[in-house]
């Protein structure tokens, strides 16, 4: 019988190349976040919740404890609660122009949360719920509860 020699040309060397380079580079990029885990720690972030009487502002005061989560598992303790006036844009149809005017008897009420944290490369988690920029999250803490938006993140 003969036996058959196994030739490698230089095309067949550069595939095993490149499917090294994208394995290499693929384990590069998911490897850290899976072996790295978070750490956790304390985390500050502010939520803004807006056009509330003013009475919905005094109830919140510096020290009460809140839920931000919908199953009451995941809190944190107030910093800070400023209340400012709230704006609206609006159409001046006479002139064709915009203009911010202030809504009466409505607040924009903006409150720091101090929570216990998971933070990692990929996301800062207080318990089961993620904290991000942008998203919609509910305050609730005793007499009063609302959805805002966590607009500032400091960890």
């Amino acid at each position: 019988m003969s036996e058959k020699k196994v030739k490698i040309t230089v095309i067949d060397a550069l595939i095993i190349l490149v499917v090294l380079a994208v394995i290499i580079i693929g384990a590069k990029k998911l490897l850290p976040g899976m072996l790295n885990g978070s750490e956790d720690g304390k985390v500050d972030f502010t939520v803004l919740i807006q056009k509330e009487d003013m009475g919905f502002a005094d109830a919140i005061t510096a020290g009460d404890n809140v839920t931000v989560s919908l199953t009451e598992k995941d809190g944190g303790i107030v910093k800070d609660v400023k209340a400012e006036p709230a704006v609206t844009l609006a159409y001046n149809s006479i002139d064709g122009t915009y203009a911010n005017e202030i809504i009466e008897g409505k607040y924009d009420i903006y409150i720091t949360i101090e929570a216990d944290a998971a933070i990692s490369d990929l996301a800062v988690k207080t318990g089961g719920t993620a904290v991000k920029v942008g998203a919609e999250i509910p305050v609730r803490g005793k007499g009063y509860a609302s959805m805002g938006y966590v607009i500032d993140i400091n960890d």
